[in-house]
C-alpha cells in the first residue's frame, strides 16, 4: 500500500470506531486485545501458524499440520480455549502447493503478495463458514496425532 492509501485507511477505520455505541467500542477494544495476544503468541509458537486474524466477531487463527495428520487439505475445526477464537488446521502440502502455484502464476512481487493475502482471505472464510455448520465438537482429537 502507497503511504496515502495507508493514511486514508487509517482515518476511515478511526471515523468507524468513533461512530461506534460505547458498549460496541469496549467489545472491539477486547477483541482487538485477544488478537493482539494471539499474534505475540503466533510469534513465538514457531512455524505452525498459518495466519491470525479478525472478522470484528471472532479470532480466526489457522495452523498447519501434514496431510497424513489431518487426513484431509482443511479446514479441520480444532478445540479452543477461548470460545472467540476460532482455531483450524490446513495440510502441509495443500499450503504449499498454493504458495507454489502463486509463486509460479505472478511474477510481480507486489501482485504476488496480493493474491496470497486474498487466498488467505479465501482461507479465512472458508474456516468461518466450516465453524458455523459445526454444531458440536468431537473433543476426541486422537485423530490428530
Amino acid at each position: 500500500m502507497e503511504p496515502e492509501e495507508i493514511e486514508q485507511l487509517r482515518d476511515e477505520i478511526l471515523n468507524f470506531l468513533m461512530s461506534l455505541p460505547g458498549p460496541e467500542t469496549l467489545k472491539l477494544k477486547d477483541l482487538m486485545d485477544k488478537l493482539g495476544s494471539e499474534m505475540i503468541e503466533t510469534t513465538s509458537d514457531g512455524n505452525d501458524v498459518l495466519f491470525c486474524g479478525s472478522d470484528g466477531n471472532t479470532i480466526i487463527k489457522a495452523v498447519h499440520f501434514p496431510r497424513s495428520v489431518l487426513g484431509e487439505d482443511g479446514p479441520v475445526i480444532l478445540p479452543s480455549a477461548d470460545s472467540k477464537v476460532i482455531l483450524a488446521a490446513f495440510a502441509d502440502e495443500f499450503v504449499q502447493g498454493s504458495l507454489d502455484e502463486v509463486r509460479n502464476v505472478f511474477a510481480d512481487p507486489k501482485v504476488r503478495e496480493h493474491q496470497w493475502e486474498q487466498f488467505l482471505n479465501g482461507l479465512a472464510v472458508k474456516v468461518s463458514r466450516k465453524h458455523a455448520e459445526t454444531e458440536d465438537f468431537d473433543w476426541d482429537i486422537s485423530r490428530l496425532g
